[in-house]
């Protein structure tokens, strides 16, 4: 049965203006669909090529099989009529590419052409320089969040599966012995000569589920049986396009159940200046979420100012976490939020989730990476002799949050995003420094507590013991609910919830009798899809597998050979870290 959602567009101009119960409203100048960054530069540079994400209007009904990839086609019609096409975003009805500025505003002309976004770079955010002694280089981090705790009653991460969105994850004994648990490796991001040439990603990876095999035990992940799937999105300097993040997305989707994929790692982000609903990014990360998996992201390294959380990050839906420093030993009473953690957004909403433990993170080290060659002072010693490499940044703290999401669904497989989000951010503890936080809402609900997360999900017999897999409180439930999620969401989403029920938030909205409105009379435009209840789709009965998101590749020139290089990155790369 197909589900109700409320999507997209003002396509609606086909429909008949005689069936609306209410005036229709004027169709957007072509300026309202151009990203105001994009515009910006098109001004500034008018003959330049420039990254671009075509974004179009939802499929009309009725719908031919694979509906999405269809729309998806005439983008890159689109870009190869007007500019340079790249490759197919079928996830969000999108194709990325490349457009000047007279391209970009003939395509904005064209009434199924929903928006062109610019395709921003991605990755670590830049932050400011401390300096730390080697006496504070204490590995403590899973014991603060109390993910030893589990490991002891046999959760350890085993079975489950976290795709890591990075600069690449290379074959560290830590992953690969005495099993190798790295289970796929796909390449977003051009060349890739080794399998992680900026190290970014693989010490994340590391952080998530090494199990401490080099060094004898002294450095463990928190998940340190998890299984990795390696998704490159990020170059060798440690910067992609949200166009690469998104396809990296799209491959996740489609290989979820494979590789038994239940948590998405994005360390990363995109500065976001405007809502989460126009942004690409947030529309395909809330496919991911609503397919079920557990999407974990940066906060970002914008701190200490205000509304500085960076994108995916700002998205409602997902986890979205800070960092705390927790100087290097056990008791959190001394633990305070790291201050470049970000925090707040452009859309008020309360972000971070939560935070956890981000400065000064040891953990997997690739030799001669460009972080290796930048930073040589980081590489970390063990007892036994064995290399690894400390980092600091709101990306440690979110492959902390990774891994402890893993814990939880090896202990309950049964657990959808929005339970494991609800006893994450429900079970955290208090720190020392909560008393000093810029704002109540900069440390999101608290410390990260996987164990009290646990148990959280988990009922207890009359003996205090652990029981079986009960059936999971339903308070669990109660995360994301009420939220509205962001444009391109309802636009992909339109052909696969059409002719659903349809329920209203307030029946009597601007007026308008929207209880006698059927999918066909209803002007879907942001005021109907905030007045929508996403609350009363049965998410889990949508035929996800049916859709052929990853049905359309890439223009004539493959992914890897995409030369992003020649039209310039933005000021982003590894110096990000020169805040350790």
């Amino acid at each position: 049965m197909r589900l109700r959602l409320v999507v997209a567009s003002c396509i609606v101009l086909v429909l008949s203006v005689a069936l609306l119960p209410f005036a229709p409203r004027a169709r957007a100048a072509t300026t309202d669909k151009i990203d105001p960054a994009l515009t910006t530069l098109m001004n500034a540079n008018p003959l330049s090529p420039l990254p671009v994400i075509v974004e179009m209007q939802p499929p009309l009904a009725p719908f031919a099989p694979l509906a999405s990839a269809g729309r998806t086609n005439e983008a890159l019609d689109l870009l190869r009529l007007n500019g340079t096409p790249a490759g197919g975003l079928s996830l969000i009805n999108s194709a990325a590419g490349f457009a000047n500025a007279a391209g970009i505003e003939a395509m904005s002309l064209v009434p199924t052409v929903a928006y062109i976004h610019y395709d921003a770079t991605v990755g670590p955010r830049r932050g400011g320089t401390q300096t730390v002694t080697a006496a504070e280089l204490a590995a403590v981090y899973p014991r603060v969040v109390k993910a030893d705790q589990l490991w002891h009653n046999g959760t350890t991460g085993l079975g489950v599966t976290v795709a890591v969105l990075d600069s690449g994850v290379a074959s560290d004994p830590d992953l690969t012995q005495p099993t190798n648990r790295i289970l796929a490796s796909v390449n977003f991001a051009g060349e890739r000569l080794t399998s992680d040439p900026g190290g970014h990603g693989t010490n994340i990876a590391g952080i998530i589920a090494g199990n401490g095999r080099r060094s004898d035990g002294e450095f463990i992940g928190i998940a340190p049986q998890a299984n990795i799937v390696d998704v490159r999105v990020l170059n060798n300097n440690g910067s992609g396009r949200i166009s690469s993040l998104v396809r990296g997305i799209e491959w996740v989707v489609t290989h979820r159940s494979a590789y038994n994929i239940r948590v998405i790692n994005l360390s990363f982000g995109a500065h976001s200046s405007g809502s989460y609903r126009t942004d690409p990014l947030a529309a395909a990360v809330e496919v991911a979420w609503r397919v079920g998996l557990v999407v974990v992201a940066a906060a970002g390294n914008s701190g200490p100012q205000r509304d500085s959380v960076v994108t995916p990050g700002t998205d409602p839906y997902v986890i979205t976490v800070g960092a705390t420093d927790d100087a290097g030993t056990l008791s959190t009473a001394d633990d305070t939020l790291v201050w470049f953690s970000s925090w707040g957004s452009a859309d008020s909403n309360a972000k971070p989730d939560l935070v956890a433990p981000g400065r000064r993170i040891v953990s997997l080290r690739v030799p001669g990476s460009t972080l290796d060659v930048l930073f040589p002072d980081r590489v970390v010693t063990a007892q036994n002799g064995a290399t690894y490499f400390r980092l600091s940044g709101t990306s440690m703290a979110t492959a902390v949050a990774s891994g402890a999401a893993a814990l939880l669904l090896q202990r309950r497989p049964d657990l959808a995003p929005d339970q494991v989000k609800a006893a994450l951010v429900g079970s955290t503890q208090p720190f020392g420094g909560s008393a000093t936080l810029p704002d109540p809402i900069a440390a999101g609900s608290g410390l990260l507590d996987v164990n009290a997360a646990a148990a959280a999900t988990t009922s207890r017999s009359s003996g205090g013991t652990l029981g079986p897999l009960a059936p999971v409180d339903v308070s669990l439930a109660a995360a994301n609910r009420g939220l509205r999620p962001a444009d391109g969401f309802a636009r992909s989403l339109y052909a696969m919830l059409y002719g659903t029920p349809l329920r209203w938030k307030n029946l009597s909205l601007d007026g308008i009798l929207w209880g006698s409105l059927t999918w066909d009379s209803v002007n879907w435009d942001s005021v109907a899809w905030d007045n929508f209840d996403w609350d009363s789709v049965g998410w889990d009965s949508v035929g996800w597998d049916s859709v052929g998101w990853d049905s359309v590749g890439w223009d004539s020139v493959g992914w890897d050979s995409v030369g992003w290089d020649s039209v310039g990155w933005d000021s982003v790369g590894w110096d990000a870290f020169s805040f350790d």
